[in-house]
């Protein structure tokens, strides 16, 4: 294997296909990327057995060759490298990079060794995303899925398309986020759950793509499919029935409310401040005849918090204890000037929505203490 490439062209490949590469692998060998030149290309690829990434990188190819090298350290290398050309060769394993200035060997392992990438068929149907909205929509629902690994269906996010609509949502059992898209393609109806972790990768890898990112499943396999101009991203399906998360959506309401969105995320920073210090619990009064919201927190040993704040308030005095972590991580995750809440009781879930954010719902349950 002998290739030429450029310094800054082989350090962006390395940077997106070291996001599949696992911190801790059950196979040694998962610690290193494949090199593979052929085509006159350079493909990099890598996996952690449920994420395969694979990009391209342009570069002379003058023989083909594959080689496995270790990621972390070629990563750290080439980054390191002052720009320019950067000449590269394999005899026995070994890869030789010289640069203008360096000469280098790297002790890597046979790419045969390494795991089989996943192949999906040319004629497969796709739809189209655009990569920023795509980006914002992942972030928005991929906060409230969850990470105990005993249930695997809530570390995921949820897809369904059904006639130009695709649905998104994550829940990890007592937080619900759902956004809906209207896509046009040609593509059948399914559902499908894929990791929330491999969404938000996808998302980074492709966050600065000019293209759109082209989505597509193949469920003979159990694979999901990401691609954009040189880069390829595909991971498994997770199994089993995601839950029926539409029977807890607040259809009636003896409560609602709205109100300015900076002035509640500094009250709840505020008692967030004494509520991390028991158990992250703030109790949030809306009081309809002064329209005012009252948030609190009592810890033992660190004291009390009070903050007030005006609001448009309807409906039954009410007093709702909340998760200030919960809160927050909604309130990190979106940009709008007010919310708007409704809940059917104090033990009820609570339906959070903004102006900013169309066909975007959040909810959050309360806790009972």
């Amino acid at each position: 294997m002998k290739f030429t490439c450029l310094q800054e062209n082989l350090e962006k490949g390395l940077q997106i296909v070291s996001r599949a590469v696992p911190n801790k692998g059950s196979l040694p060998i998962l610690s290193n990327i494949l090199f593979v030149a052929e085509n006159g290309r350079l493909k990099l690829a890598a996996t952690n057995l449920e994420t395969a990434v694979t990009t391209y990188v342009p570069c002379s190819v003058e023989e083909e060759g594959s080689v496995t090298i270790p990621a972390k350290l070629i990563k750290d290398f080439v980054s390191t490298l002052r720009p320019g050309t950067i000449k590269a060769s394999l005899n026995h394993d070994v890869l030789h990079i010289t640069s203008e200035k360096t000469k280098s060997k790297f002790n890597g392992i046979s790419a045969d060794e390494y795991p089989e990438l996943p192949v999906f068929p040319e004629d497969v149907s796709y739809f189209e995303l655009d990569p920023k909205e795509f980006g914002d929509d992942v972030a928005y629902v991929a906060f409230a899925s969850g990470n105990d690994e005993s249930r695997p269906i809530f570390t995921g996010i949820f897809l369904n398309y059904q006639e130009g609509v695709l649905t998104i949502a994550s829940t990890d059992g007592f937080r619900l986020s759902e956004k809906i898209l209207k896509i046009e393609s040609s593509v059948g109806n399914f559902s499908a759950v894929i990791p929330a972790r491999t969404m938000l990768e996808v998302s980074k890898i492709f966050a600065g793509s000019q293209e759109k990112i082209k989505f597509a499943l193949n469920e003979g396999e159990n694979l999901a499919l990401f691609s954009s101009e040189d880069t390829t991203v595909a991971t498994r399906i997770l199994d089993g029935q995601y839950p029926d998360y539409k029977k807890i959506i607040p259809s009636e309401k003896v409560l609602s409310a709205s109100f300015s969105t900076d002035e509640f995320v500094e009250a709840v920073k505020l008692t967030n401040v004494f509520a991390k210090e028991g158990n992250n619990a703030i109790k949030v009064r809306f009081d309809p005849e002064e329209n005012l919201i009252r948030i609190s927190s009592l810890a033992e040993e660190a004291g009390e918090h009070i903050s007030e704040l005006g609001a448009e308030i309807e409906g039954d005095l009410l007093e709702i204890a909340f998760s200030s972590r919960y809160l927050l991580d909604y309130l990190n995750n979106i940009k709008t000037e007010r919310i708007h809440f409704r809940t059917n009781g104090n033990i009820s879930p609570c339906l959070l929505l903004s102006d900013a954010h169309e066909n975007f719902i959040h909810i959050i349950m309360p806790m009972q203490i």
